[in-house]
């Protein structure tokens, strides 16, 4: 302890949102030279961490990681060692290790985490990929033909389930498959867009789900199988105006179309609590709320640039946007007002493609962009916190997805990457 107090001394007052680490507010005289491992040192030694029970801490002031030392950093913004620093100290969270990549034909456009293991991706040579948790490919799905925009799971226990990949084609497949057996077939189609399907979202019941199109619109469909007899009249009804429809496919109508947006829908996503609530961004620069029960669209929010991607945080209670310029929006969809954006994020040298929030923490986000690069932030941070290279020659990044511990990406270099995520659960406020 002797050699943590020699020196000129700064007096700091270290604050934390995470309660199990949270040690008195007063302020106490701290050695200017000190760096994080010394600060963490403080810290445990406070929390009388010792041993395989010490943790090691990021520490922030005014936004920013303390990346010097403390002295370094009074210089940098021209401030003396009388001024009191209040540092806000976070667990840190360990570099992402890369630990597999996978050779697709083509573009990988989509790709979906299971919670319990295994991964989807959908790729531009028309065809679905089922891989187990050992990322081994198990299933090649055929049956679109069109480029795979989006897949979702939607049951799973292991060696059988059913999933959804909607695609250029327009249309959405429902597909059930049996690794047992190693047979994969199609349980319906859902027809009714008339522009490619760009993403597809599931309610946190899994009866519905909703898919945004280049058409404009967002539908809304059971997840249901349909009967034999609603198969016979949508089937009329259907070849009435498409007559390469396939007469073996059950075919599949929507409950609801909800056309407000005046382009391209190219994300939707739906609450996990609130049921009825669904979020989209689109082509006309808008960021969405719909009441979906009543298929109102409650809240617009509207900002400067094209919206590529969304995503939801129940943690945080945020929304997420990625658009076509490399600038990351955080919204509150609570608010009402239309063009305030909570918080940016700028690191991207590329538009932004995807966004995922970490499953387990208020903070944690990942980006993926056309610059090649995914992002790992701390939304109380000002910059990224690590920056990953998705391949060599910035090949543009298409799709990632944060599940557990997994964050799973795919893009232009054909590939699907798997990095390595520390455990965010204890980075929340528990």
């Amino acid at each position: 302890m002797d050699a943590l107090i020699e020196g000129p001394q700064v007096q700091v007052r270290f604050v934390t949102q995470q309660r199990q680490y949270a040690i008195p507010e007063t302020a106490i005289q701290t050695p200017a030279r000190l760096r994080r491992y010394g600060l963490s040192q403080i810290i445990n030694l406070v929390l009388q961490n010792e041993g395989e029970t010490q943790r090691p801490f990021d520490f922030l002031i005014d936004g920013e990681f303390l990346r010097t030392s403390l002295a370094e950093y009074l210089e940098e913004k021209g401030m003396s060692t009388e001024n009191v620093l209040t540092i806000e100290y976070v667990e840190s969270m360990l570099p992402p290790t890369p630990l597999s990549s996978y050779e697709h034909d083509d573009w990988v456009s989509a790709v979906q985490a299971h919670p319990a293991g295994g991964f989807l991706t959908g790729s531009y040579d028309n065809h679905v990929r089922l891989w187990n948790k050992q990322a081994e490919c198990t299933q090649i799905l055929t049956g679109h033909s069109g480029a795979i925009k989006a897949v979702q799971w939607l049951t799973s226990d292991g060696d059988s389930g059913s999933i959804l990949s909607g695609a250029l084609d327009r249309s959405i497949l429902a597909w059930e498959y049996n690794l047992s057996d190693n047979s994969h077939s199609v349980l319906y189609e859902c027809r009714g867009h008339t522009g490619g399907v760009e993403s597809i979202a599931l309610n946190a019941t899994g009866d519905q789900f909703a898919s945004g199109s280049a058409d404009a619109t967002i539908k809304i469909w059971t997840t249901v199988i349909p009967t034999v007899s609603d198969h016979i009249e949508e089937v009329t009804e259907t070849r009435k105006k498409r007559k390469t429809v396939k007469e073996d496919r059950i075919l599949k109508a929507p409950i609801a179309t909800l056309s407000v947006h005046t382009g391209p829908v190219s994300a939707v996503v739906f609450n996990p609590i609130s049921q009825e609530t669904l979020y989209s961004g689109g082509w006309d620069h808008s960021v969405r709320v719909w009441d979906i029960e009543n298929n109102v669209n409650t809240t617009t929010k509207n900002c400067e640039k094209v919206v590529h991607c969304l995503d939801y945080s129940q943690h945080a209670g945020l929304l997420a946007s990625g658009h076509a310029d490399p600038v990351i929006r955080l919204w509150d969809p609570r608010t009402e007002d239309s063009s305030v954006v909570k918080q940016t994020l700028s690191g991207h040298q590329n538009w932004v493609t995807s966004v995922s929030w970490s499953p387990s923490s208020s903070y944690m986000l990942a980006s993926g962009s056309y610059d090649g690069q995914i992002k790992v932030w701390d939304i109380r941070a000002k910059g990224a916190l690590y920056t990953l290279s998705h391949g060599k020659g910035s090949k543009k990044v298409f799709s990632i997805d944060w599940s557990n511990d997994i964050l799973l990406s795919g893009g232009e270099d054909n590939q699907m990457k798997i990095h390595k995520m520390q455990d965010m659960a204890s980075h929340d406020d528990a």
